[in-house]
């Protein structure tokens, strides 16, 4: 079951670039997983929120499995996430993960996910929550798996 995990624009902070390749190098003893980073869009507001959106669908088949991450999404707690998970492997699907650019995500985006998801209530910036994602995906994968990581 392969993951993408599609980012508008470059992480450009070096802290946080370390930390997702330590959950990358975590992740990938585990599943095939990538991520790709989109070229944000030289428009502003709503104009460079669709024109990202539209790059971001162009890389999700019709039966992959879209999570975009809103903050209006489900707040799931972390074995809620591995709970929701877990079936979508098992089917075999491919999971693509959508972290929209500092305008957020378009309706189009959100209109094809199959599930929003919010990593909090509380603001990240674009680059954090692509970290924190991770490390999500990380414990979700250790919760499935019965390991001792989540406690």
């Amino acid at each position: 079951m392969p993951m993408l995990l599609v980012f508008i624009g470059k992480t450009k902070e070096g802290f946080i670039n370390d930390g997702i390749g330590k959950y990358l190098r975590l992740l990938k003893r585990q599943t095939k997983i990538e991520i790709r980073e989109i070229k944000g869009s030289s428009r502003s507001g709503p104009d460079a929120v669709r024109e990202e959106g539209a790059s971001i669908l162009e890389r999700v088949a019709p039966s992959d499995y879209l999570i975009s991450l809103h903050e209006r999404g489900n707040n799931p707690d972390s074995v809620e996430l591995a709970g929701k998970l877990a079936p979508v492997m098992d089917q075999g699907r491919n999971i693509v993960f959508a972290v929209g650019g500092p305008f957020g995500l378009s309706g189009d985006v959100l209109a094809r996910a199959d599930y929003k998801l919010s990593l909090s209530r509380l603001t990240f910036t674009h680059e954090m929550a692509r970290l924190i994602l991770l490390e999500q995906i990380y414990r979700a994968f250790t919760i499935i798996q019965g390991r001792t990581y989540h406690y």
